[in-house]
């Protein structure tokens, strides 16, 4: 098993176009945990860099989402 996030980019910003690599863009994660944790600590760049929703996927297969990254 191995966990990612996909992201949903409605708008690209110029911190988006330049870091979305560098923000995680395809880290694979261990665990469930493992993932959620990086997310729970990663959302407000990822929302800065103009991620709208996140998908949590265990390989192939959609675990939850998508997930909207909005404050409200």
């Amino acid at each position: 098993m191995s966990y990612s996030w996909v992201f949903k980019q409605s708008h690209v910003t110029v911190t988006g176009a330049e870091h979305l690599g560098q923000l995680g863009a395809g880290q694979q994660f261990a665990s469930q945990e493992e993932a959620e944790a990086w997310l729970s600590e990663t959302w407000p760049d990822l929302q800065d860099a103009g991620i709208d929703e996140v998908t949590l996927m265990d390989d192939d297969d959609v675990v939850y989402g998508p997930m909207g990254l909005s404050e409200e």
